[in-house]
C-alpha cells in the first residue's frame, strides 16, 4: 500500500514539473514571437528608407543631369588660356587694392593733418559751406506755427525736455480794446459830449476760452529769447522760475515739436 503511494507520488511530481516546463516553453514561444514581430517592424521600416535614399539619389543624379552637370566638362576648361586670363585678372585686382589702399592711406594722412597748430582737423572749407547752406535750407523749409501761451510746466523725461501749456488768444492796441469790449470786459469813460469812450489800463488783453492742457516737445536745439537767464541753454531750474511768474510766452513750433520760444513784452 505505502509503495503505491510512493508511486502516486512521483507520478503527481512529475507531472507537476512537465507542467513547469510547458509553462515556461510557452513563455519563450510568446517572447520569440514578440521578437519576430519587432524585428519584421525593424526591416520594413529599414526597406522604406532605404528605398527613400534610392529615390533621392535618382532624383539627384537626373536633375544633375538636365543642368548639364559634367565634371569632365568643367576640369576639360582648365585650359591653359583660361589658366592665364585668370592670372591676369587676379594681378590687376591686386593692383586695383594697392590703389585702394594708398589711397586710404593718403586720405588718413589729410585727416591727420592739423591747422597752424590746432587741433581741429583740416576740412575743405566747401564742404563746411555746403553743410551750412543744407542746414539753413532745411530751417528755411520748416513752416513754423506761432501760439502765445501759459507755460504751467516743463520737466525731462529720457533725455528729452516737455512743457505743458495753456493756449491763450493775445491782443495789444485797438484789436485789444475791441475783443476786451466784445467779452464786456473793457473799460469805459463818457466823454462831455455823452459819448461812451472804451479802453485798456494795460493796452493789451488776453482771452483765454480754453484751458486744456497740451504736452509739446522741446527741440534739441530750442532757442529762447527775451529770457536772459538761460539764452545760452537750458537750463532746467532757471526756466521753471522763470514760468511760476506765469509770463506771457510765444512758440514757435512745426509739428508738435517747439524750436523757439519768446517772452512777450508787454506794452
Amino acid at each position: 500500500m505505502k509503495n503505491k503511494e510512493d508511486e502516486l507520488l512521483s507520478v503527481q511530481y512529475r507531472i507537476e514539473k512537465s507542467g513547469m516546463k510547458q509553462q515556461k516553453l510557452e513563455d519563450r514561444l510568446v517572447s520569440i514571437s514578440k521578437e519576430l514581430k519587432r524585428s519584421k517592424r525593424n526591416s520594413i521600416i529599414f526597406m522604406i528608407l532605404f528605398f527613400l535614399v534610392v529615390i533621392g539619389m535618382s532624383f539627384t543624379m537626373y536633375y544633375l543631369n538636365q543642368d548639364g552637370f559634367n565634371p569632365d566638362s568643367d576640369q576639360a576648361k582648365d585650359t591653359p588660356e583660361n589658366i592665364d586670363q585668370i592670372k591676369k585678372m587676379n594681378d590687376s585686382l591686386q593692383e586695383e587694392l594697392m590703389k585702394l589702399k594708398t589711397d586710404i592711406s593718403d586720405y588718413k594722412e589729410k585727416l591727420g593733418s592739423r591747422v597752424e597748430g590746432n587741433s581741429e582737423i583740416s576740412v575743405d572749407s566747401t564742404v563746411v559751406y555746403s553743410i551750412k547752406d543744407t542746414i539753413e535750407d532745411d530751417s528755411k523749409k520748416l513752416k513754423f506755427k506761432k501760439q502765445h501761451c501759459y507755460v504751467k510746466n516743463v520737466f525731462r523725461t529720457n533725455g528729452v525736455i516737455f512743457i505743458e501749456v495753456d493756449y491763450i488768444e493775445y491782443y495789444k492796441g485797438r484789436k485789444a480794446v475791441e475783443k476786451a469790449k466784445e467779452n464786456n470786459e473793457a473799460e469805459y469813460d463818457i466823454d462831455k459830449n455823452g459819448d461812451t469812450l472804451y479802453f485798456l489800463y494795460d493796452n493789451y488783453y488776453v482771452s483765454n476760452t480754453n484751458t486744456k492742457l497740451r504736452r509739446l516737445e522741446l527741440n534739441d536745439k530750442v532757442r529762447i529769447q527775451s529770457l536772459n537767464q538761460i539764452s545760452k541753454g537750458f537750463p532746467l531750474k532757471a526756466f521753471q522760475k522763470i514760468i511760476s511768474d506765469n509770463p506771457i510766452m510765444l512758440l514757435e513750433m512745426n509739428d508738435g515739436i517747439v524750436y523757439k520760444i519768446t517772452k512777450q513784452k508787454l506794452p
